[in-house]
């Protein structure tokens, strides 16, 4: 398995644009390195400064050029300006990578505990940022007649989840607006795909203050908590983020020029379909 820390000898995405949101850590950063070691130049964005800084070191590292601003992909007026602020520095984005999302260990409770604010913070930043980010770049796929958009939603996109509710129903409108987009695009040009992980080794699942904090309720370490979750999985342990990036360079490439509106599972056979 590559790593993204080496330049491929194939490089896929020679000299491609991708903007990359959430891409400080995980899933975001491990996509951001594997588009650099393909080739392309990167865009990337995050709430945390500190967390781009060393991501576009790792980035300049493998040869390619990262332009980095901190977006809160709530907030419209930043995920606008991220766009704009993109497109004004490499003149061109070839790729968008909605990544930016998650939930918190507060919003883990069942639709008859959960309150609205909730709900609507987690459509906040799970849908809505997906939504800003890509009506803000379509126009400008369009209108090169060029676009490769991949979306990461979630095996919760394509099922229930107990007490993951709020999470779900956007996960499930991420895979709906990609759909769509898929069908009212592909003849510019643009395809949109998504990517629905299973349980990864990133952010939340491994931190004490994240997972941690569920397993607790269970009297469990967070080993011991992750080794259940991915227990009714086929290859019984985590999927690591530079699995998810692997799918996510094939969906940027030109090689999946035919290949739009699919939302393929990187979940080690967590849900089959």
């Amino acid at each position: 398995m590559k790593t993204g820390l080496e330049v491929s000898a194939e490089m896929r995405l020679k000299d491609r644009i991708a903007l990359v949101t959430g891409g400080g850590k995980g899933i975001g950063r491990a996509i951001a390195l594997a588009y650099a070691a393909e080739g392309a130049d990167l865009a990337i964005c995050s709430r945390t400064e500190s967390d781009l800084r060393n991501v576009a070191e790792e980035v300049k590292r493998l040869g390619r050029r990262c332009f980095t601003q901190r977006a809160d992909v709530t907030v419209k007026g930043e995920c606008v300006a991220m766009v704009e602020a993109a497109l004004q520095h490499f003149g061109h984005i070839d790729i968008l990578v909605n990544n930016a999302g998650g939930g918190d260990v507060a919003d883990y409770r069942t639709l008859l505990e959960m309150d609205d604010q909730c709900w609507f913070d987690n459509i906040a930043l799970n849908l809505h940022g997906t939504w800003y980010f890509t009506k803000a770049l379509l126009p400008h796929m369009v209108e090169r007649r060029y676009g490769r958009i991949v979306n990461i939603a979630s095996v919760a996109g394509l099922q229930g989840v107990p007490r993951l509710g709020a999470y779900a129903a956007a996960k499930h409108g991420v895979i709906g607006l990609s759909r769509t987009l898929a069908l009212e695009c592909g003849e510019f040009g643009v395809t949109c795909n998504v990517i629905c992980p299973g349980p990864t080794r990133a952010g939340w699942t491994i931190s004490d203050t994240g997972v941690g904090r569920i397993a607790e309720r269970y009297g469990l370490s967070v080993d011991e908590y992750n080794a259940r979750a991915v227990a009714g999985g086929a290859i019984k342990r985590m999927v690591e983020p530079e699995e998810v990036a692997e799918l996510a360079v094939y969906f940027a490439s030109e090689r999946s020029g035919a290949t739009t509106g699919q939302s393929v599972s990187v979940c080690g056979g967590f849900n089959m379909h």
